[in-house]
């Protein structure tokens, strides 16, 4: 087994949770449409990370039940654009990663799906801080999402006939339904990132039973490999579907690409967080943490959080989850 550094894994998660945090920011100032398009070009900014990954890790071979965990994210991530657009990248980013912290942390903590359990050296603690961890997802689910204005499509402004072309685009209402079914898919695509990570455990203490020494960055290209495919496969049923007509916004290919080289950088920092504190404890961190990235982003940036209340419902879900996450942190340490 890989011997673990408890600051190496604490410094990793760190800077996978600013880039998580972060990594939406480039596209959301284009329209997406329905964001098939740019979750296929993300795909391919994160194998360019898992190339160099591979080749630092001299080319290990590609490990097809890995290439699992990236059909997981890519079906997720597919779903991304519409949760964000029904309910807000803070709130859907927070949900989402309020159920990935509980999935997350079950899997690894009772053994589930066949991955090795992992009990901290303070079992109660832990348990505190995933329970703080998700009472401060609960503010988060009735904040108020106020829909942000985006450049529209180079095709769009020819549309704008009633509107004043003047680099200002109308801000959109959102129904009552369209904000249900983003609530849903919270739960959907949490379950997904919550299970990412779960075929590598299993191979994991496959290779530990037999001897073996892998790591999760070992499987990291094999990931992004299997993200890739799926995403592949998920354009071309849409393009089909769409009578190869599909929405494809030029001008999110740059941005999109560099939010695919981002998340894979912050993938390769969970992977490693995840290799030295367990993931029974980075899980619930990185679970949640870039969610609070994301609320700066959408207060500061976006403006997508307004008025005292639901700034000040925020800031409660944030303590509640900043005490979350340094309990589950305080868990791992042995004194």
């Amino acid at each position: 087994m890989t011997e673990q550094s408890f600051a190496l894994g604490l410094a990793s998660a760190i800077f996978a949770t600013l880039l998580y945090g972060s990594c939406y920011v480039p596209v959301r100032w284009f329209e997406a449409g329905d964001g098939l398009y740019f979750q296929w070009l993300m795909c391919i900014g994160q194998l360019v990370v898992g190339v160099v990954v591979l080749a630092v890790y001299a080319w290990p071979p590609v490990y097809p039940l890995a290439m699992l965990g990236g059909l997981f994210f890519a079906i997720g991530n597919a779903l991304t654009i519409t949760i964000m657009d029904g309910i807000g990248m803070a709130v859907g980013s927070l949900l989402w990663n309020t159920v990935t912290c509980i999935v997350g942390w079950a899997v690894s903590r009772f053994g589930l799906f066949g991955s090795l359990m992992k009990v901290p050296y303070d079992n109660v603690m832990n348990i505190i801080g995933v329970v703080v961890v998700c009472v401060g997802g609960c503010f988060f689910a009735t904040l108020k999402h106020h829909p942000m204005k985006v450049r529209p499509a180079p095709w769009q402004l020819s549309e704008m006939d009633n509107q004043s072309l003047d680099g200002k685009p109308e801000e959109r209402p959102i129904s009552t339904v369209r904000r249900i079914i983003a609530t849903l898919l919270t739960v959907f695509v949490g379950f997904l990132y919550g299970n990412m990570m779960t075929p590598m455990n299993f191979m994991i203490m496959e290779s530990e039973t037999s001897g073996g020494s892998l790591t999760y960055t070992t499987f990291f290209f094999s990931f992004s490999l299997g993200a890739l495919l799926t995403s592949t496969v998920i354009f071309v049923v849409y393009s089909l579907y769409r009578r190869n007509r599909p929405f494809i916004n030029p001008e999110l290919t740059v941005p999109s690409l560099l939010s695919g080289i981002m998340y894979g950088t912050a993938t390769v920092f969970f992977f490693t967080a995840n290799q030295h504190l367990d993931p029974i404890v980075a899980y619930p961190i990185l679970a949640k943490a870039p969610g609070i990235v994301c609320s700066c982003w959408a207060i500061l940036l976006f403006k997508e959080i307004k008025g005292r209340w639901d700034v000040l419902q925020l800031i409660a879900g944030v303590i509640a989850t900043l005490v979350g996450i340094t309990l589950i942190t305080v868990s791992k340490i042995k004194f």
